[in-house]
């Protein structure tokens, strides 16, 4: 999959997949992010192998649609719009699965 990463939080993201023994590739392309017409930040395109699971209860929202990975602990999700562009690392409280 193709996941846009924010050039700030590249290290960050990268150290993380590297922890959890994730296959990923940074392709160095990079695109600027536009909000209201300015360019808003930088992002970086990052190849990653992520198998797709649900979004936890606990981070669904009823304004944004989401996409979850799980990463091979099982103990962290990387969450991504629709379009593949980084929102976040997060570790789920205990007990949270369906």
């Amino acid at each position: 999959m193709e996941l846009y990463v924010p050039t700030t939080q590249l290290k960050q993201v990268s150290e993380v997949l590297t922890q959890e023994g994730v296959t990923f590739e940074v392709t160095g392309k990079t695109f600027s992010m536009a909000v209201e017409g300015k360019v808003a930040y930088e992002v970086t395109e990052v190849k990653a192998k992520l198998l797709e699971t649900e979004v936890p209860p606990v981070l669904e929202s009823a304004s944004q649609t989401r996409r979850a990975f799980r990463l091979p602990s099982g103990r962290k999700i990387l969450l991504t719009d629709l379009d593949g562009n980084f929102e976040s690392l997060v570790e789920p409280p205990p007990g949270w699965e369906r």
